[in-house]
């Protein structure tokens, strides 16, 4: 898990952030933190080589999407835009 932690009182902030884990949520965090303050230097690591599959994709419910359309409408239209939907399986 990344965050950013303030120091109290002084006015710093962490400029240098390691997420552990490129999955979904790892990725995410790290774009989100990147984009409240462009200055941090983030960095990803992931223990799987970048062209290992594993035959699996993300499945998101309709209220996850639902959460990520209200705080993200950003991410939510980039989603829309790469799903692979299958409305017809049982």
């Amino acid at each position: 898990m990344a965050g950013a932690i303030a120091v109290a009182g002084s006015g710093a902030s962490v400029r240098r952030i390691a997420v552990i884990g490129g999955g979904p949520g790892g990725l995410y965090a790290a774009s989100l933190l990147k984009r409240l303050d462009p200055s941090r230097e983030i960095t990803v690591f992931e223990r799987n080589a970048p062209d290992d599959t594993f035959g699996f994709g993300v499945v998101l419910s309709d209220e996850t999407l639902g959460g990520i359309e209200h705080a993200d409408p950003e991410v939510y239209r980039a989603l829309g835009r790469e799903f692979v939907r299958w409305d017809t399986i049982d």
